[in-house]
């Protein structure tokens, strides 16, 4: 039987220099180089979210003979096509304890579907080893056990601006819209949050009333006009004004209930697919 013919391999993703080692003393046997163990990766709205497993060691014999779990981190990429990965944040989305004793102590594992939709929160299930079994014998996969970690709905990034720091733009590359309902995710319950339409002319063609709130989903308006769907389908810019708070997401979309018909992971109890669709009204 022959092996696979690695001639045509082309370069597809790894860790890297910024996976840093585990800080020798910090954990039995560490200080080898990061390795990438694994990825599972799912649509999420408009791109592919990754969980990339970052193992840092130590080498399975030394785990064997100390009967301790080897150590694996898990962190988020994204990408829009599946081969080209983006990980701006090295820090660890969820981290080994690295505790003896602890239930996750070591050798974190994600799923499949890494994650399902419900209602405000992103509910990521994974596995956690402590290297002990209920009977107390000890392995390098022994006392597996799963828990949940919780993110905000869109939570993995924000636009913030301090209290007392004046006002924060963001301002989009050109984009293309279909529809004209303006929908935010938002953290702005002691500021205010406003938005601008800007044509490839540079021109402000709309401006949104000033929104002020807490919610994953919520509409801004427009001043003196219902939506925007008549600029969809053209190069349109937006600016967003923030004086205090968080800015996690925004769409457009035909929907005037905030539908995004973008991907939703695993789904969620709310949904009957894995796309975010309007109701049938």
């Amino acid at each position: 039987m022959r092996g696979a013919d690695w001639s045509g391999a082309v370069y597809w993703t790894n860790a890297d220099r910024l996976d840093a080692p585990e800080p020798e003393g910090r954990y039995p046997g560490a200080g080898e180089a990061s390795q990438l163990y694994g990825l599972n990766a799912v649509a999420y709205e408009s791109l592919m979210v990754g969980v990339h497993y970052i193992h840092r060691g130590p080498k399975n014999d030394v785990c064997n003979r100390g009967k301790f779990p080897k150590l694996i981190d898990l962190e988020l990429g994204f990408s829009r096509d599946g081969f080209h990965w983006d990980r701006p944040d090295r820090r660890g989305f969820i981290v080994g304890s690295r505790t003896e004793g602890a239930w996750d102590r070591g050798y974190l594992q994600s799923t499949t579907g890494v994650f399902v939709v419900m209602g405000d929160h992103l509910i990521f299930p994974y596995m956690g080893a402590s290297g002990i079994a209920p009977n107390g014998n000890r392995g390098m996969y022994t006392g597996g056990a799963v828990g949940l970690a919780m993110l905000r709905r869109d939570g993995f990034a924000s636009m913030d601006v301090e209290a007392g720091k004046g006002t924060g733009l963001l301002a989009t590359r050109a984009v293309k819209f279909k529809g004209g309902h303006l929908f935010v995710n938002a953290r702005t319950s002691k500021g205010e949050l406003w938005a601008e339409l800007v044509d490839d002319a540079g021109k402000v063609v709309a401006v949104s009333k000033r929104l002020t709130g807490d919610a994953t989903k919520q509409k801004l308006d427009w001043v003196d006009r219902p939506d925007v769907a008549e600029f969809a389908g053209r190069a349109m810019r937006l600016r967003f004004h923030l004086t205090e708070g968080s800015l996690y997401a925004f769409w457009i979309t035909p929907d005037v209930g905030g539908a995004s018909n973008g991907y939703l992971g695993a789904g969620g109890p709310e949904y009957g697919g894995v796309r975010d669709v309007a109701p049938a009204r």
